[in-house]
């Protein structure tokens, strides 16, 4: 279950509630418990049942502890194949409860914390662990970060506290939120709580996997790997929907999601949702309305929100102040709405799980130019930069979609392009297979003429998109003559996704899916949606606080972090 959890040295048992009553990850009920000087506490967002015994309504099943050794838990997030180790190597313990979180206890007891180095755990987390046998209390994450964890930590007063949200933080006045972190992904932290020293470990290391192999081996390898990890990503007892714009992410995400769920054994219908700025000529919403035809066979109810230019505007402040991003940038703040109007949508309309194609441009290194990244596009798709984009895609995209998601909703998200073996099966494709080039399009071409069936059940994409490719090679591999700047750009796009392009055509060949449907290059959200033409809006509304946008932003969080003065003209360190 996606909770809020906090806790530490330092803090009394009530002060860990009002933290945990201000994180809004859940309205299941809150538990806070003592284990001497150390606080254990947890919000719930209730998705998959436990069956736990003695939780009373408007109670946490958190801590855990176990029966057997002197070890509590609380754990924020999601063990998506917890069953595989019930049912496998940890079928000789004995379980209490049906859900995931005792499965984490297990695997405490069973191998202490060196469990985190276990490279078959499918699983979002953001655990704290006591060990009063060894008189450690850790604090972990799951790499790549798909849920936030901060801490604070200050030897001379001996306070040790973590929180899933600075909010939590925010609500102890002696606690400089200067000197609060995030935790890195893939590292722990050992508190001794005999010495009171901080020990920071990396356990988990990205690994790419590269292997020598063509297009359509690569799309047929993709393809099977998103189909398992959308499938784990079903897991729970409540609706889940996607966020459905149009692009390719979006498309094969609801693909695979909504291809895993049998609908005739749930109690909701398959549904999608996008974001607009209202009486914005949006690119998004006509690509998602297209998009959405591909799922009629299935029934998919395919919903548009909107919100207005102004509301946008005013919301603004309350929005980056969810972000609980210090750093700010520019760049992360225009896709900040999109969060934040969808999550109550899908609330009302029964949901508690959203599923996302987040992921996709950092591994493939398909970003537009804008804002503070400024590298083209041959830079992005190397090896060493994609490995750069996902090691840092928690301080960005991760945050806003966990964080403000939950504030919103609750809604919690969840990623099939994020498990660790999809990002490292995409990390290990050659960059040769991300651009455009005469051989690939070549490839291209093939595929069409031997996938794409009748020339009128194209759509309106793809048949200038074949013309387009069909002169580019008559060209000598150059641009040809007679398209506009747009459609060249677009179909260079299409060649920075080649590989899931490909997995989508063997979805296609197996389902429900046109394949027209995968030739849809799109926008960046903010730019889609309508929220980035708002920004002279922004700076004139906002003028009493800086001259632009990216001044305006860190007045915003200056004032709610209470930062000190020269913050943003300080190094900027990880976990900040």
């Amino acid at each position: 279950m996606v909770c809020g959890i906090f806790g530490g040295v330092g803090v009394s048992e009530q002060e860990a509630r009002i933290a945990l009553e201000n994180i809004n990850r859940g309205n299941d009920g809150i538990t806070v418990r003592a284990y001497r000087d150390v606080v254990l506490g947890s919000r719930r967002h209730l998705v998959k049942i436990s069956n736990k015994e003695g939780v009373r309504e408007g109670q946490s099943d958190q801590p855990y502890d176990s029966d057997d050794r002197p070890v509590s838990l609380v754990f924020n997030g999601e063990f998506y194949n917890f069953d595989e180790h019930r049912a496998g190597h940890l079928g000789y313990a004995p379980f209490k409860t049906e859900g995931d979180t005792e499965v984490f206890l297990k695997l405490y007891e069973a191998e202490g914390i060196d469990f985190l180095k276990r490279r078959d755990i499918d699983s979002m987390f953001a655990l704290g662990i006591l060990d009063r046998e060894a008189n450690k209390l850790y604090v972990t994450r799951d790499w790549p970060g798909r849920v936030p964890l901060f801490y604070y930590y200050d030897k001379d007063s001996r306070t040790f506290l973590f929180s899933s949200q600075l909010s939590g933080l925010r609500t102890l006045d002696r606690v400089d939120l200067n000197n609060a972190h995030e935790l890195v992904p893939g590292h722990y932290l050992a508190l001794d709580l005999d010495t009171f020293e901080l020990e920071d470990t990396c356990y988990y290391q990205v690994k790419a996997i590269k292997k020598d192999q063509e297009i359509l081996d690569i799309g047929l390898e993709l393809h099977q790997r998103l189909h398992q990890s959308a499938r784990n990503r079903t897991m729970g007892d409540v609706p889940i929907c996607t966020m459905l714009s149009g692009g390719i992410d979006s498309l094969m995400t609801t693909y695979y999601v909504l291809s895993n769920i049998d609908f005739r054994n749930v109690s909701y219908q398959p549904t999608s949702y996008v974001f607009a700025v209202e009486g914005f000529d949006s690119p998004d919403i006509r690509r998602a309305k297209i998009a959405a035809e591909g799922f009629r066979d299935i029934g998919l109810v395919h919903k548009e929100v909107y919100a207005t230019g102004e509301q946008l505007v005013e919301d603004l402040p309350d929005i980056i102040t969810l972000f609980e991003m210090r750093n700010i940038k520019a760049l992360s703040v225009y896709p900040l709405p999109i969060y934040y109007y969808l999550a109550p949508v899908m609330k009302a309309d029964g949901f508690k799980v959203t599923i996302g194609g987040h992921g996709v441009d950092e591994l493939l290194g398909a970003y537009d130019n804008w804002k503070e990244l400024n590298k083209p596009h041959a830079v992005q798709s190397t090896y060493a930069a994609r490995l750069l984009f996902i090691n840092n895609i928690w301080e960005n995209m991760m945050r806003r979609a966990s964080i403000i998601f939950m504030e919103q909703g609750p809604i919690e998200a969840r990623f099939p392009f994020l498990q660790p073996a999809v990002c490292e099966y995409l990390l290990g494709v050659d960059p040769k297979w991300l651009s455009i080039s005469p051989h690939n399009v070549e490839l291209m071409l093939d595929l069409i003429s031997k996938r794409a069936g009748p020339r009128e059940d194209w759509g309106d994409k793809l048949p200038w998109i074949h013309d387009y490719l069909v002169r580019y090679l008559d060209a000598g591999g150059k641009p040809p003559e007679g398209f506009d700047e747009g459609q060249r750009t677009d179909v260079e796009k299409l060649f920075w996704k080649f590989p899931l392009m490909v997995a989508g055509m063997h979805a296609s060949a197996e389902s429900y899916l046109p394949f027209h449907l995968l030739f849809n290059a799109k926008l960046r959200g903010q730019h889609g949606a309508g929220i980035s033409s708002l920004e002279p809006r922004i700076v004139q509304r906002y003028s009493h606080l800086g001259d632009t946008d990216i001044e305006i932003y860190r007045a915003m969080v200056t004032s709610a972090f209470r930062l000190r003065d020269g913050w943003f003209r300080k190094p900027v360190k990880r976990g900040a």
